[in-house]
């Protein structure tokens, strides 16, 4: 399900409530529920610039996680995140600059090459 945002959402940074957000971060990660299984999610905040930066670092520093199995010690409720990937957008976007963006996702980007 798409993540949607009211006006009083997207007056302040998601990260330091003060500043107006310019960006939005999109994360794909896996969660742990109930059952304590890996499910994959998608998550999307908005971040003023200098919060975006610290953010992902914050992403990044995830990466390297998404393999680890879950832990003895881990619960729905506390878990380590396994970040999948992630993606800065600006906060507004043109018609055809969101068409450009969804053909690319769905492209399929691997293609044989013969010699």
């Amino acid at each position: 399900m798409t993540t949607t945002f009211n006006r009083d959402d997207a007056k302040t940074c998601f990260r330091c409530n003060q500043n107006p957000p310019v960006y939005r971060l999109i994360s794909l990660e896996r969660f742990l529920n109930e059952s304590g299984e890996l499910e994959p999610d998608c998550m999307a905040a908005l971040f003023c610039e200098h919060c975006l930066k610290l953010e992902i670092n914050d992403n990044f520093g995830a990466l390297a996680q998404n393999e680890l199995q879950v832990g003895a010690d881990e619960s729905a409720k506390d878990f380590l995140s396994r970040q999948i990937g992630f993606l800065v957008l600006p906060f507004a976007l043109a018609q055809k600059e969101s068409e450009l963006l969804v053909e690319e996702i769905q492209n399929d980007w691997l293609e044989a090459t013969v010699n």
